[in-house]
């Protein structure tokens, strides 16, 4: 159970990783296209429900750290 956990983690720890660099990049796009004068509502959308989800995978791996430290009785 304990090796499950540690894969979940990495793999969730990779993706974090992932999803925190994709939504800086689009956050900087978003700001040039601004600058530039372009219609960026749809961008500012997307980029929210990216945060969202980033959000959910953070909270999953608390969740699993938590588990981690404080084991099920």
């Amino acid at each position: 159970m304990e090796g499950e956990v540690d894969r979940e983690l990495a793999i969730l720890d990779r993706e974090i990783t992932k999803h925190r660099q994709h939504i800086k990049d689009q956050a900087i796009l978003i700001g040039v296209l601004e600058r530039d004068g372009h219609n960026i509502s749809d961008q500012e959308l997307t980029l929210k429900q990216e945060r969202s989800e980033l959000a959910k995978k953070i909270t999953r791996q608390i969740a699993l750290l938590q588990r981690t430290v404080i084991p099920a009785k």
